[in-house]
């Protein structure tokens, strides 16, 4: 019998050492409820015998030794959200967001998978101070259909975005131990619609929104108490900009100089458009709530875009392209087809695309720079197997330099399906 919670690195003990990755270790999700395929045609393709879990590992790896992954319930969903995964500066404790609820045993097919898939409606705080046994400590409520979360730089508040109609935004202000003891409510008079996106300015100070019903970004300004610096009220702040298309998610450079927007142009199901997504560099207007936000430049990426990795340096981003790797394979010649968009960023805020990079597989759900910006890992979520399914990491070389970016490293670690929200653990 085979057993999915495995790790394998190819054939051969020589090419176990080919891995270059330079962490502690990394961190990832699992979702047992639902194959990728299932947002297509609503046949879950469910594993028997996983649960959702959320797993770690440590560098260096050795061949064929499958305990080096060690895992913990944590109920999970690759539905939806892109930012399922946020760790505190000292990368010891974790918040992973459920964005879809744990589906019935004996469900195996929804007839709509988007109005009939359980509501999620839990945030689980894990301890992963050891990365040799991460530990599920609580989960704590949310607004139903949460869709992204990310602590800010004090690691004092949670922003959460959820589907929930009036609070489309919670922030969760947090104790020294990282429980949840306050929530923080959502701006006055802030135009009803879709959040995807809420992004911490470095500061702290301000959050970014991306509206998807209205197509714009706005800024909302952390309102604190001078004696204490403890956040009182939500407000927003200064003028709107419009994007158009279907903005999903941001990211602001390392240095806080830019705002590097997601706009996938349309849903991921939308099968009679083709059409690719776009990455725009954004100048905001932080000084003055009179004035105005700039659209610096902008590039094309490819199909279904849904993550962003920036280079240490800032220099060179990374966006994962699921395209339509997720068709169901019976149906389409496209299934397990996807990419990696690498662009550079010049410090004028000017944007390159320089090259798409094939990946094979299903659904590859998210891509991350190692600590120096030498080594790629991505997420992939399925590979096109028959008989026994699995997921994988798979490692590429990041050279500034040369012609093809991303050289492919020969090692790869095969994980349960369903694989994502990966992050890299630097702090040693």
């Amino acid at each position: 019998m085979i057993k999915v919670s495995c790790l394998l690195l190819l054939t051969t003990p020589a090419l176990a050492q080919n891995i270059t990755f330079d962490a502690k270790g990394m961190l990832f999700l699992t979702d047992s409820d639902m194959s990728p395929f299932a947002i297509m045609d609503g046949n879950l393709r469910k594993v028997s015998g996983t649960e959702d879990k959320v797993s770690t590992f440590t560098f260096p790896l050795h061949y064929g030794a499958g305990d080096q992954i060690q895992s913990d319930f944590a109920s999970n969903s690759l539905f939806s959200g892109n930012k399922e995964v946020s760790i505190t500066s000292d990368q010891k404790i974790a918040y992973l967001l459920e964005s879809k609820g744990e589906v019935p045993k004996e469900v195996n097919n929804y007839e709509d998978i988007y109005a009939d898939f359980p509501d999620g409606q839990y945030v689980t705080v894990a301890d992963i101070t050891n990365l040799k046994k991460p530990k599920s400590l609580y989960r704590f409520p949310v607004a139903a259909n949460p869709t992204n979360l990310q602590l800010d730089p004090s690691n004092e508040y949670l922003a959460v975005t959820c589907d929930a109609y009036n609070k489309e935004i919670q922030i969760f202000e947090l104790d020294k131990t990282g429980k949840p003891i306050r929530i923080i409510k959502k701006p006055a008079n802030l135009t009803p619609g879709r959040i995807t996106d809420l992004v911490w300015h470095p500061s702290g100070d301000f959050l970014v929104y991306l509206n998807s019903d209205t197509q714009e970004l706005g800024i909302i300004k952390a309102m604190k108490d001078g004696p204490t610096g403890q956040i009182f009220r939500l407000d927003l702040f200064g003028n709107t900009l419009k994007i158009g298309g279907n903005p999903k998610m941001g990211i602001f450079t390392p240095d806080g100089r830019y705002f590097l927007l997601l706009d996938s142009k349309k849903e991921i199901s939308d099968e009679s458009n083709s059409q690719k997504g776009e990455l725009y560099v954004v100048k905001l207007n932080l000084d003055s709530p009179e004035g105005n936000h700039y659209l610096l430049s902008k590039a094309e990426v490819d199909e279904n875009p849904i993550g962003i990795a920036i280079h240490p340096e800032g220099n060179f981003i990374l966006v994962n392209n699921i395209k339509r790797s997720f068709y169901p394979p019976e149906k389409s010649n496209v299934s397990a087809q996807a990419s990696v968009s690498v662009l550079s960023l010049n410090f004028d805020g000017s944007i390159q695309k320089l090259e798409d990079q094939p990946i094979e597989g299903v659904f590859p759900s998210a891509v991350v720079f190692d600590k120096t910006g030498n080594n790629v890992a991505v997420a992939i979520s399925q590979y096109l197997t028959f008989g026994y399914s699995f997921g994988g990491i798979e490692f590429f070389r990041f050279n500034s330099k040369a012609k093809k970016h991303l050289e492919v490293q020969r090692g790869k670690i095969y994980v349960p399906t369903g694989i994502h929200g990966l992050k890299s653990i630097n702090t040693y």
